[in-house]
């Protein structure tokens, strides 16, 4: 039952799920990068801790990518069922480390900054999509996704390779069996990681806009000089070129982020 053919021939090395994990993956470096400096109020430390954030995510995704070339696609689901997570822990931290800000009385807040240093543990999901769904910060944006029907659906595809309900995923971990379907989880790979990318790319633009400003306005001031006016409402290219390709072609999502923005999309 040896054959390789499977996994390493066109059909499987060229599928379309790897240049998109290659596009997610350079967003996330961006914004790692840009967000650096925007030290968000209601943490103590120095540098923005959703620097590291994405750039876990981008690795988790690297990972992603590693285990699905080598066809070990059980595993692979697994750390997309992590990306998931990770994903919604991001939009419930940094929301509520807005709404339970007190400028008055509290510099920090005790829920994230306990999270930060690793003494807090995040609530259950029901919990966390409850906080989503009723947020002043992000209730426009919550019925978007598909939170009941699809993302749930999809979260229990990828609970399956978690928790090892299907022998069949068992297999699929195994590229040197002659199994039908690779190329077809492939497939479900591509679905379910460009919804969970659409959904955090549309939280960030919609939430933090700023984290992803073009680089024009800090190099300008570090060189002595004026900055164009306008400038600081300048895209970074990673941005709108991820805009363009997971956003944009959802007419509605693409028009209400670009009103609330305070960046220039295309």
């Amino acid at each position: 039952m040896i054959n390789h053919s499977r996994v390493n021939g066109d059909e499987y090395q060229k599928h379309h799920v790897f240049d998109e994990i290659g596009q997610m993956m350079d967003y996330y470096e961006g914004v790692s990068d840009t967000c650096y400096s925007f030290m968000p109020h209601g943490t103590r430390g120095i540098v923005n801790y959703a620097t590291y954030v994405f750039m876990s995510i981008e690795r988790t995704l690297d990972s992603v990518r590693m285990l699905l070339k080598e066809g070990h696609i059980t595993d692979a689901f697994v750390l997309i069922r992590k990306y998931f997570d990770t994903v919604l822990v991001e939009i419930y931290i940094d929301v509520v480390r807005k709404e339970k800000f007190d400028w008055v009385s509290e510099i920090v807040v005790k829920d994230v900054d306990d999270w930060i240093c690793s003494t807090h543990r995040i609530p259950s999901m029901k919990k966390l999509l409850k906080i989503l769904k009723e947020s002043a910060s992000t209730r426009e944006l919550y019925p978007f996704f598909g939170w009941d029907s699809c993302l749930k659906h999809n979260r229990e595809l990828l609970d399956n390779d978690v928790h090892v309900n299907r022998y069949n995923g068992l297999l699929m971990n195994c590229p040197d069996l002659v199994l039908d379907g690779r190329v077809n989880q492939l497939e479900n790979a591509s679905i379910i990681l460009k919804q969970v990318f659409t959904m955090h790319l549309a939280f960030i633009f919609y939430l933090n806009g700023h984290y992803m400003m073009a680089s024009d306005y800090m190099d300008y001031m570090e060189m002595g000089l004026t900055p164009p006016k306008g400038c600081e409402s300048w895209i970074a290219p990673y941005a709108q070129d991820a805009f363009d390709v997971f956003i944009k072609p959802r007419t509605r999502l693409a028009e209400i982020i670009k009103k609330h923005c305070s960046l220039e999309i295309n």
